[in-house]
């Protein structure tokens, strides 16, 4: 078996264990034995760690753990980078989790936000919940979305749905924080609501907001002083981390990890790519046309699937 990428060892193999164990009404101790490996593996890969104390953790054990659960690994081109605006967003959420305090993510679309939370929640799934704004649900259920990530009844009102929400925040421990992602999604009725939540954990709790312009959105929202806005534009005044969108640097990293070595190849990317999404679908049809014709990715290559 080839060996296997950081994204099959901290996305693929990690979600498909979550599916194995829910689906089949079985828990890690009964997965580690029918895999016929230590429990301590199972719970650090289902958490997305790769490494056990200070030892990396061997592909033999994903790949026990995968034909335990009937798991097919296929051949993967792309895989998980330490991209600058990775380590940044990552630092962000460890700064407000262990301080427990309030932070803003912001950046541009397929910068890597969403990616770097959805790792971060599984590095603590009992102490990280994320949640989405979306555009088309209203506050009730933004709470009663919350709700649900938390763990708590959704019945009643919106205002006693997150006063259940705070009340267990404040009484687990570990550290507990909220990734409100899509931010600028937010209805009018969400602001309000995040500057109760943000008011009724203040020291119990972090609570990190992630999304696109969205101190812009803040920051208007309080000059026409629309409804929450200025208290909770006031609430998160400091605390930014913008997200570079100048990602040249990365994609040359990238290039090179992945095996495209033709500087030509690393240049013509660099000149059109803006995002990591376009990256992982360019480099990915690409690796997999140029092994089929047995050639390198050339300018020529690229060109020609995507002309």
């Amino acid at each position: 078996m080839a060996k296997l990428t950081q994204i099959q060892k901290l996305e693929v193999i990690p979600q498909a264990i979550e599916r194995y164990l829910s689906e089949n009404a079985t828990n890690q101790v009964a997965l580690a034995k029918l895999a016929g490996i230590d429990k301590a593996y199972v719970n650090h890969i289902v958490k997305g760690n790769d490494m056990i104390g200070k030892a990396k953790i061997a592909d033999k054990y994903y790949e026990a753990l995968a034909v335990a659960i009937g798991l097919k690994l296929e051949k993967s081109y792309w895989n998980h980078f330490n991209t600058f605006n990775f380590k940044q967003a990552i630092i962000t959420f460890e700064n407000a989790r262990e301080k427990k305090i309030r932070l803003g993510l912001d950046g541009d679309t397929g910068l890597g936000k969403t990616y770097a939370a959805t790792l971060f929640k599984r590095k603590y799934p009992t102490s990280v919940f994320l949640v989405k704004c979306s555009s088309i649900e209203n506050s009730k259920e933004f709470a009663v979305n919350l709700a649900e990530e938390v763990g708590v009844a959704t019945t009643g009102t919106k205002g006693a749905i997150i006063k259940r929400v705070c009340q267990k925040l404040r009484t687990q421990g570990n550290n507990p924080m909220i990734i409100i992602d899509e931010f600028e999604n937010s209805k009018a009725g969400n602001i309000p609501t995040v500057k109760t939540i943000a008011d009724e954990l203040q020291g119990y709790a972090a609570v990190v907001v992630i999304g696109i312009d969205v101190q812009k959105m803040l920051a208007k929202g309080a000059e026409r002083r629309k409804n929450g806005f200025i208290q909770t534009n006031r609430r998160w005044s400091f605390g930014w981390t913008y997200l570079d969108p100048s990602i040249g640097e990365d994609i040359e990293s990238i290039c090179i990890e992945l095996g495209i070595t033709n500087k030509p190849a690393q240049n013509w990317l660099k000149a059109r790519v803006k995002d990591f999404d376009s990256l992982k679908n360019i480099c990915t049809t690409a690796l997999e046309e140029a092994e089929k014709t047995n050639q390198e990715v050339t300018i020529s290559l690229l060109n020609e699937l995507y002309a």
